[in-house]
């Protein structure tokens, strides 16, 4: 092999190497719980919350209203009991009765309108609940996907880090460095391909006596344009 040759090798290697500690970050970073499982976890305690309250209120309404019952009970009884005599008395009994049976009515309005409420939150809730089942699934597989795929990676990454140890220890240190360089410069790519007599990293039409010069498995050339260090493809 050239140098040009060993020096693209080592660039797959690096370029696979980057590949897989970029996959691998996104991983580790996904691990965990997510916005969507959170949320739906925040949703069905406000769900729980809310439900709660309604039947708090609704029970407070239930006593009101059983309490307003009995007096509606009481009335009547003395009422139409035959206790009573005087008609003006009698006229205040029924005013009573007439006052207490429209705070019933109020009351009972009130009492329906809040067990219909619950129901809806019942309903609410079971949906959130379902909901939650099914974002748990998902986000368990998805996890178990992800730890796999983390456990597939860590191998993977440390064989290509000990194979580029062994490529750049193969390397005379002067070509590493201006290797590196480049890479730096040119994010990653140090070395192009020469293909049809064009410098495939700049894509420009290389004059012939520079890939004359690349030919020279001694010598290392670099594109006259983007400094790339230059291979030719056979």
């Amino acid at each position: 092999m050239t140098v040009a040759a060993d020096l693209f090798a080592l660039q797959e290697t690096d370029f696979a190497l980057d590949s897989a500690r970029a996959r691998l970050e996104e991983t580790e970073s996904q691990l965990g719980e997510t916005v969507a499982l959170t949320s739906a976890r925040a949703w069905l305690e406000a769900a729980a919350e809310f439900l709660k309250q309604l039947k708090s209120t609704q029970s407070d309404l239930e006593f009101e209203a059983d309490e307003v019952r009995a007096k509606v009970g009481t009335v009547e009884a003395k009422l139409y009991g035959g206790e009573i005599t005087d008609s003006r008395e009698l006229s205040d009994f029924d005013a009573d009765l007439k006052s207490l049976k429209s705070n019933l009515l109020t009351r009972e309005d009130t009492l329906l309108a809040s067990l219909e409420q619950s129901e809806d939150g019942e309903a609410a809730m079971a949906q959130i609940q379902a909901a939650l089942v099914d974002i748990e699934a998902r986000w368990k597989a998805a996890q178990a996907h992800l730890q796999t795929e983390k456990a597939d990676l860590e191998p993977e990454i440390e064989r290509l880090r000990a194979l580029r140890e062994g490529q750049s220890a193969a390397t005379d240190r002067v070509w590493l460095n201006l290797y590196d360089i480049l890479r730096e410069r040119r994010d990653g790519s140090a070395v192009a391909t020469v293909e049809r007599s064009m410098c495939q990293g700049c894509r420009i039409t290389l004059p012939r006596n520079i890939i004359q010069r690349a030919r020279n498995p001694e010598e290392l050339v670099q594109c006259v344009s983007c400094e790339r260090i230059l291979v030719l493809v056979i």
